[in-house]
């Protein structure tokens, strides 16, 4: 992961959050998003937003990345509806075991 990009979950706003350092101030700003809603036993990841000025440095996939690793630790699923989860996905096929 690039150490200017720290990705976090938000569960009070139910999204992981991607937040990037200022080269000048090194003060973190959020870059993107990927907004998620739980079942008992399923993530549904709904949906992948990342700001223009950010987009094309990987930040999608840091998402992504972190929700497959967050459910595979908490032992839940991962529903795709995401359009942009569902391409990483063909590009990462060794986490569709995670898919419901």
């Amino acid at each position: 992961m690039d150490p200017d990009i720290v990705v976090t979950d938000n569960p009070e706003h139910a999204r992981y959050e991607a937040h990037i350092a200022d080269p000048e101030t090194g003060e973190r700003a959020l870059a993107g998003v990927l907004a998620y809603d739980d079942a008992v036993d399923a993530r549904t990841l709904l949906h992948t937003v990342v700001w223009e000025e950010h987009s094309g440095h990987g930040i999608g996939g840091l998402l992504a990345t972190r929700a497959f690793a967050e459910a595979r630790e908490r032992g839940v699923k991962i529903v795709p509806v995401c359009t942009f989860v569902q391409s990483w996905l063909e590009r990462h096929p060794d986490q569709a075991d995670l898919v419901a």
